[in-house]
Parts: structure tokens; sequence; C-alpha cells
């Protein structure tokens, strides 16, 4: 014997939901990063043609507000899929719903704060046309809500309907 209970532990599942969620959000901000660099560079410091200083900033500037939607739709994506992981461990469909709903709520803010870390980072020519992270904070509170209801009602029917 291992001396590990049968019973999944609460925190070692919030826990769980929260590192993926964190670790997606930090692959995320890194590859935001890189892509907004590289548009940058292609389309705003190596660009020729007619009219590089308008389409480039603008193109950045789509480029980064892409990455922060899709920062924003894999939150409840991510929700879904974990609370059903997670709920099918618990045999209380409430505690299920809130072990779910919680780490789904902790985990995307952890995500956004570290996908949005990374797309801050952008810096130097043709970066002023990038919004404010100011603006983000809307979107960003609804999306937290989406996914921590997203969370909370995979996790219960995890519980009730995998096993």
């Amino acid at each position: 014997m291992s001396g590990r209970s049968a019973l999944p532990s609460v925190r070692r599942q919030a826990g769980l939901i929260v590192a993926v969620f964190a670790l997606v959000g930090a692959a995320l901000g890194v590859v935001g990063f890189v892509a907004g660099d590289w548009a940058r560079t292609q389309f705003v410091t190596a660009a020729t043609g007619a009219q590089p200083t308008t389409f480039g900033p603008v193109f950045l500037a789509l480029s980064v507000f892409q990455t922060t939607v899709t920062l924003f739709f894999a939150g409840p994506v991510l929700a879904a899929v974990l609370g059903l992981l997670s709920g099918s461990r618990f045999a209380d469909p409430s505690a299920a719903a809130g072990v779910a709903a919680g780490g789904a709520l902790v985990g995307f803010f952890a995500m956004a704060g570290l996908g949005l870390l990374g797309l801050s980072t952008l810096s130097g020519p043709g970066t002023g046309q990038v919004y404010a992270l100011r603006a983000a904070v809307g979107p960003l509170l609804l999306s937290g809500v989406a996914t921590t209801v997203t969370g909370g009602v995979a996790g219960a029917l995890g519980s009730r309907f995998v096993r």
C-alpha cells in the first residue's frame, strides 16, 4: 500500500486545474509574444511597399487582439474538459462542481494574466496601435464568469455521468 487514499483530494484536483490553466496561459503568452514580434519585424521594421507605416501597425494590433481573444476562448474549453475529468473523481456532484468551478476561476485568471503578460512585453516600432491592457478588463471579467460557470457545470456532469 502506498498510503494514498482512494478518495480524491479537493486541493489536489483544484491545484491540477489551476496548473493546467497556468501552463496554457504561459504557452499562449510566449507564442503570442513570438508571433507579435515576428509580425512587427515582417510588417513594420522590414516592410516595403506603398503603405508599410499604415498596414504594419494595424496588422500587429490585430495579431495581438487575436491572441487575446484566443485566451478568452480557451478558458471555457479548458474548463469543460478539466471539469469533466476532475468531476468524474467525485461522487457528490456539488463537491465536483465546487472544485471544478473554483479551479476554473483561479486558473482562468492565472492563464489570462500569464498570456497578457507575454503580450505586454511587445514594444518597439509599430506597437502604438496595440490596445491598452485596461481595455481588456471588461471582456476578461465576463470571460472569467463564463469559464467559471462552464467549469462548475462540467464538474457536476462529470460526477454524474463519467465513471
